[in-house]
């Protein structure tokens, strides 16, 4: 008779564990920003980011993708050539810059890492795996990526 008392109670204790580690492989899944000392008040004062364009972009409108995105944070944004125009990024106009390296290409890509930086130091850094479903769906993916990295999500 007790062994009948003690299975709803172990059921009821396994299922609340279940859940729980259910909702923390969720949690996990999304992607941390890695935040330098000092990093997440940095993140708040950015006003205006350059992004660094790259020689062999697999994904040429990306940095036009990243660029949106981090409009919808209030962070204006230019594309800066860093073959010809090395020396924009020492001004004070591109005091933050956005660094992009990806794998895949279009609705392909398996993996995004991004780096916001100083001239002097790293701020914030992180790698995704998007979830692109359609070149429709891109944006968004591209939309919650940024936010993670801008720590807002």
């Amino acid at each position: 008779m007790s062994l009948q008392k003690e299975n709803p109670m172990k059921r009821t204790s396994l299922l609340i564990l279940a859940s729980i580690a259910l909702l923390s492989a969720c949690k996990s899944s999304q992607p941390s920003p890695s935040l330098a000392p000092g990093g997440a008040e940095q993140l708040n004062n950015i006003r205006h980011i350059c992004i660094l364009s790259r020689t062999q972009d697999p994904n040429p409108g990306l940095n036009k993708q990243i660029a949106q995105s981090l409009t919808k944070y209030g962070i204006s944004s230019e594309t800066v050539d860093v073959t010809t125009n090395r020396q924009r990024l020492y001004e004070s106009e591109c005091r933050y810059n956005l660094r992009y390296n990806t794998r895949g290409s279009g609705n392909s890509i398996n993996y995004i890492s991004l780096l916001i930086r100083t001239p002097d130091h790293p701020v914030a850094s992180l790698r995704a795996n998007p979830n692109i479903q359609s070149s429709q769906s891109q944006q968004a993916e591209i939309d919650r990526i940024i936010g993670r990295l801008l720590n807002k999500q």
